[in-house]
């Protein structure tokens, strides 16, 4: 009965076989690629024994029933180049099936689970070479409910296998072979170990790894005969899959490099497309690897264990463990706590509370009917901690500001590591497992200050953000247009910088508390003005500059023009600027002189009244005004001839009231204007009668002037004068008579 059922299922295979050689197919599960090494032939080539294993999906997914192809082609390679291609017949007595194991006898599998395996033999002899071959076998294409590939229907697989270089009889080289089946089917959040060990018969050392997994074969070309070569080229992986995380990073899937066992605990139901490779060592190094190439199907199982979730983490000392499905007979729980036989429960939902903070592993044994199995749990115990904190008191300093930090560690443990970020310019920038009382922050900046807590990896953070006053700056202008009078008005930059005090310079006034104030001057002149913004305050600021106060005119419109009579010549004229406040002076008379110097020794042309002009420019006020001037040139002066009276009526009429020398000029005329400095000597003294002088000058023209304190009488007249025009000086010694 069994032999028939076989035989009827081969043919029905065989039919599908037929009907769905070299077309499209969706129900491949994988694959892989061996060889064993015969020996040599006659020729002196090397045999190798070629196995292909292809897996199907032979379920009710599989809804067009499609079998295995009838012939599967091996191409080989030396790198790129094609070597030769080879191919060989499906033996039906080698199709296997996949048995599905229960992962444990708490866990039931769903009905309507099947995989197989077709195995396909191929001989091929190649020639010793010091390069190694590349096997190939490709076949498109993958079920479309894979879940971890991108539209996994138009993706085949590539499985492939190397011979390495310099196989000889002495030196033979079979590639590793899987010892079990791959098993396909685990359960949905529900740990696994699944065995993916491997033999070598040459004794080489393997080791396992998650690897990448190729494509092969197009939808337009699902049997590539040959196959193409290396290299070969990764599948497209879904949006959160990879190589190393296939079933999810989530997932933990993880193979141990020495055994080959897969373990895991998947999150995700779905199939799952995955590589495993095997790669063999000789003398240290590696020689050569195989591929498994495999879909893996998470499915939701009937679990009978009892169901828990952990308590979540540092949420306290005290652990409870409530029970939200498929209560068991008998339970036995162990807390963790090493050195101690008290840490142990016989209850459905025990509560156990732990006297230090820390990470323990729990373990519960629990049995129903036949199922007995085991849970474990992961608790974290640690209350939770406050992380809120503030930055308070700000004031400035040394150009920034510094604020207290409030905190409240009271109840932290010492199991708690936390960092501190301030910000890159403050002080302390950063600090670790230390709470700072004082924070300095740079001014003008917008602050975040973090704070990142962990014990025993549960996280607790906190932050703040705040922008920090800006400090006291003096900053100002003067805003009254120049040369505009007494009265300055002053604009402040800063105004939001108070409190402020004025200084208007001099003693001028006294402080002025306003922003922005105006102040009459007592006087025109140059002023320090000094404003101090946060006055009062740790951190003032302070601005001086010169302001300078003139009127609307702001030079003096004083000069003279006066003749140098250079005794029996005429003409020479003296152009002197006597004033303040103009930085240009222009002296302008047409056809004559035109000078930009304030004293000016100029010729004119003959005697008489010569117009021309002053132009004075002040830089400050950028002011510029001009006047008209008259240079009058005397007759020349040959000699002075000197009278002096020997009365005076001191009554204050304008009429002889003054005791000075009258000077004659050559035409018998007095001398109304004479330059003092053309006198090499000119002393005038007046004494009274008993020797006190009460009167001396050395400047031509200057006389004496009684004061009511004289009294009338006789007084005493020396006068010595030398002009530069008389060879002889002239002296004078006698009484003067003053009368009221």
């Amino acid at each position: 009965m069994i032999l028939l059922k076989r035989l009827t299922y081969l043919l029905a295979l065989a039919a599908g076989l037929v009907h769905t050689n070299g077309v499209q197919a969706t129900h491949l599960v994988g694959g892989e690629l061996t060889y064993v090494y015969m020996g040599t032939n006659a020729a002196g080539q090397n045999e190798f024994e070629v196995h292909c294993y292809i897996y199907r999906d032979c379920s009710s997914a599989n809804t067009n029933g499609t079998g295995f192809d009838l012939t599967a082609a091996i191409g080989v390679y030396q790198g790129t180049s094609l070597i030769t291609t080879v191919s060989g017949n499906l033996d039906f007595s080698l199709v296997t099936d996949v048995i599905p194991q229960n992962p444990n006898n708490c866990a039931f599998l769903p009905e309507d689970l099947c995989i197989e395996r077709a195995e396909y033999i191929v001989n091929v002899a190649l020639d010793p070479s010091q390069q190694p071959y590349t096997l190939v076998h490709q076949r498109c294409c993958r079920s479309p409910a894979i879940t971890n590939l991108d539209n996994p229907q138009d993706q085949g697989f590539t499985l492939t296998t190397t011979i390495p270089a310099s196989t000889t009889l002495s030196n033979p080289n079979s590639s590793p072979e899987f010892s079990e089946l791959p098993q396909a089917f685990v359960c949905n959040n529900y740990p696994f170990q699944l065995n993916n060990g491997a033999e070598d018969a040459d004794g080489d050392s393997l080791s396992y790894s998650l690897c990448s997994i190729y494509l092969g074969g197009t939808y337009l070309s699902p049997i590539p005969n040959p196959p193409t070569g290396p290299p070969f080229t990764d599948v497209g992986w879904a949006n959160g899959f990879n190589a190393p995380d296939p079933l999810g990073a989530l997932a933990g899937l993880d193979i141990n490099p020495v055994t080959g066992v897969l373990t895991g605990t998947p999150n995700l139901v779905g199939k799952f497309a995955l590589g495993i490779c095997v790669t063999e060592w000789r003398n240290g190094l590696p020689i050569g690897s195989i591929l498994r190439d495999f879909t893996l199907d998470v499915v939701t199982c009937n679990i009978l264990s009892p169901g828990y979730d952990a308590p979540e983490p540092c949420t306290g000392m005290t652990a409870t463990f409530e029970q939200f499905s498929n209560p068991s007979e008998s339970y036995t729980w162990d807390f963790g706590v090493e050195g101690t036989v008290d840490d142990v429960s016989i209850e459905a939902e025990p509560t156990f509370t732990y006297d230090e903070p820390g990470v323990y592993d729990v373990s519960l044994y629990f049995e129903t009917g036949t199922c007995a199995d085991s849970l474990f749990f992961e608790v974290i115990a640690h209350d939770p901690w406050d992380t809120e904190f503030d930055v308070i008191d700000l004031s400035c300093a040394d150009g920034g500001w510094s604020g207290q930090l409030v905190l409240d560690t009271s109840a932290w443990t010492d199991y708690i590591d936390y960092q501190w970020d301030f910000g890159g310019n403050s002080m302390p920038a950063q600090l670790n497992n230390q709470h700072p009382s004082e924070v300095w922050f740079p001014q003008d900046e917008s602050i975040f200050v973090t704070l990142e807590s962990d014990a025993f990896g549960c996280q607790n953070n906190a932050s703040i953000a705040f922008d920090l006053p800006p400090l006291p700056e003096a900053s100002f202008v003067v805003v009254s247009e120049p040369c505009s009078g007494l009265e300055v008005s002053f604009e402040n930059l800063s105004p939001e910088s108070g409190p402020f005090s004025w200084d208007f310079g001099g003693g001028a006034g006294l402080p002025n508390a306003e922003a922005s104030p105006s102040f009459t001057y007592p006087a025109y002149g140059t002023y320090g003005v000094t404003l101090t913004a946060g006055a009062g305050t740790e951190c003032p600021d302070t601005q001086m500059q010169e302001v300078t106060v003139l009127p609307v005119l702001p030079f003096d419109t004083v000069w003279t023009v006066q003749p140098l009579s250079m005794c029996e010549e005429t003409g020479f004229t003296l152009l002197q600027y006597l004033g303040q406040g103009a930085d240009e002076i222009t002296w302008d008379f047409p056809g004559i002189v035109t000078s930009n110097e304030p004293t000016v020794e100029t010729y004119f042309p003959g005697e008489g009244e010569f117009t021309g002009s002053i132009t004075l420019y002040n830089a400050y006020c950028d002011i510029e005004a001009t006047w008209e001037v008259v240079a009058e040139v005397p007759p020349p002066m040959l000699g002075i001839d000197y009278v002096v009276p020997n009365v005076i009526s001191a009554n204050n009429d304008a009429k002889n009231d003054v005791l000075t020398a009258a000077l004659i000029g050559p035409d018998g005329e007095p001398l109304a204007v004479l330059d003092p400095g053309q006198f090499t000597q000119y002393n005038l003294q007046v004494f009274n009668r008993w020797g006190n002088q009460l009167f001396a000058t050395s400047q031509a023209g200057k006389g004496w002037r009684p004061g009511p304190e004289i009294s009338e009488g006789t007084y005493y007249v020396i006068f010595h004068a030398h002009h530069v025009c008389d060879t002889d000086p002239f002296q004078h010694t006698g009484p003067v008579t003053v009368v009221r």
